[in-house]
């Protein structure tokens, strides 16, 4: 009973993500791991600069083109995340990394996809309020490792960009 009580939380989410994520990538998309990777930061400092604006739109205190306005409930979190991930998602869609490589082994989209998800998730658990930021991480199992190495987290994908760019070349 403890095992489907631990899945059946934010780690079965971050698993499930991990795994879509993965089999997508390694099947279909290999050379689309990297933009994913960048894509992610552009989309978390994006999110960071127009949070205010965009929720201050959403609780109907900025009026776009002198007539629309929207009146939600939506909490800063969701849409600083939100606007991350679709950010994300069309950032790595359009984004084009040609150069001298055209394949990527199986070790380096692993990292990539691994490293994509870990970083989105630092950046989700930096837009949460402190209150639900401790009551997320108390109910995972994964989450505390990655708050605890975060700053490892956000900078380990450089090094292993260059480390995969000055070892890997095909020259």
């Amino acid at each position: 009973m403890k095992l489907i009580t631990w899945f059946v939380t934010w780690d079965s989410g971050i698993l499930t993500v991990l795994g879509l994520l993965l089999a997508y990538t390694l099947l279909i998309r290999r050379h689309k791991a990297l933009a994913t990777l960048i894509s992610v930061y552009i989309g978390y400092v994006m999110a960071t600069i127009w949070s205010d604006q965009i929720v201050q739109f959403f609780a109907g205190d900025r009026v776009v083109f002198n007539s629309l306005w929207i009146k939600a409930n939506a909490s800063p979190f969701l849409i600083q995340t939100l606007v991350m991930i679709i950010l994300t998602i069309l950032l790595s869609s359009f984004l084009k990394l040609n150069g001298k490589r055209s394949k990527y082994s199986v070790v380096e989209v692993v990292l990539y996809v691994l490293f994509s998800v870990a970083v989105a998730l630092v950046f989700m658990l930096s837009f949460m309020p402190q209150p639900m930021h401790e009551q997320v991480l108390a109910a995972s199992h994964i989450l505390p490792y990655i708050d605890r190495y975060r700053e490892l987290i956000i900078s380990l994908p450089a090094l292993l960009i260059i480390f995969f760019g000055v070892y890997t070349d095909d020259n």
